[in-house]
């Protein structure tokens, strides 16, 4: 009741010193009418909070109260000029909406309050296990490190220990000198595909692809581009069951949505079944 009094206020002081007798709310707040409909000043209270300027204020005021008529009075002639077969489908839409608006919102708001959102990685590991045909690889993957040096770069020798080594101090060490390096990849958790693959590592070419690509080997190549260091750490063919760390994002929507699917059946039943045993819901 302040905010509204204090708006109705604010109308009157403005209206006042600016002589818009328009706007002037009369006891019970009416602002405007339209035949038979009437805005009150309560109805834009929300519209109208955010601004605290005078001129910005009345000139929001007048766009809302033009805004208001204009849908009023088409809705008018509507009646008056559409067909009475599509003003009752008309009315019937409305009435569709009003009701999925209302369901949809209270079964939105029991699901927010009731639905356990924790999904486990057990639960993520037993699903995929169990539709392995829908996470089989189309084409195959690979975990990798690798750096491109400079041909003459005075800590080559050190860069090259830590990369074999990789230890925690090492990836540390390596990543504070990354601004020497052409370019590298030292995330060698990630997965990438072969094309990511072959366009990061320049020396990888389809004539000596499987040459390098072998599972925990080490290689130093050099030419007149520079040094390279790579290293497999892992890899996927094509068909392999795809690890749980790639799908997780899925399968964890997919385990959601089936639970939300599972409780609104379950809530809707329950709604029926309260509304029978208290015979607010009877069949004749």
């Amino acid at each position: 009741m302040k905010i509204v009094n204090k708006i109705t206020f604010n109308i009157v002081f403005f209206c006042l010193i600016l002589s818009c007798d328009r706007f002037m709310p009369d006891e019970e707040g009416v602002i405007a009418r339209v035949g038979s409909n009437y805005l009150h000043i309560n109805d834009l209270k929300s519209e109208l909070s955010n601004y605290k300027d005078k001129s910005d204020s009345l000139i929001k005021l007048n766009s809302l109260i033009d805004d208001w008529a204009l849908n009023e009075l088409l809705i008018e002639q509507a009646k008056l000029n559409l067909l009475e077969s599509d003003i009752l489908k008309l009315e019937v839409l409305v009435n569709n909406y009003r009701r999925d608006l209302y369901s949809n919102t209270y079964i939105k708001s029991a699901l927010n309050k009731s639905l356990d959102t924790l999904i486990s990685n057990f639960e993520i590991q037993n699903f995929l296990e169990n539709n392995q045909e829908l996470f089989k690889l189309k084409a195959p993957l690979f975990q990798v490190r690798y750096i491109h040096l400079p041909p003459d770069n005075v800590d080559q020798s050190e860069i090259q220990r830590s990369f074999q080594r990789f230890n925690d101090f090492d990836i540390k060490f390596l990543d504070s000198l990354s601004f020497q390096f052409y370019s590298h990849i030292l995330s060698d958790s990630i997965w990438i595909n072969k094309s990511n693959l072959t366009s990061q590592v320049i020396f990888l070419n389809q004539k000596n692809f499987n040459t390098y690509i072998r599972k925990s080997k080490f290689f130093k190549i050099e030419d007149t581009l520079g040094v390279y260091l790579f290293y497999v750490k892992d890899f996927l063919k094509k068909g392999d069951i795809a690890p749980n760390t790639i799908f997780k994002p899925t399968i964890k929507n997919i385990i959601l949505n089936r639970r939300k699917l599972d409780f609104i059946k379950k809530f809707e039943k329950d709604i029926l079944q309260d509304a029978i045993k208290s015979k607010t819901f009877e069949v004749y």
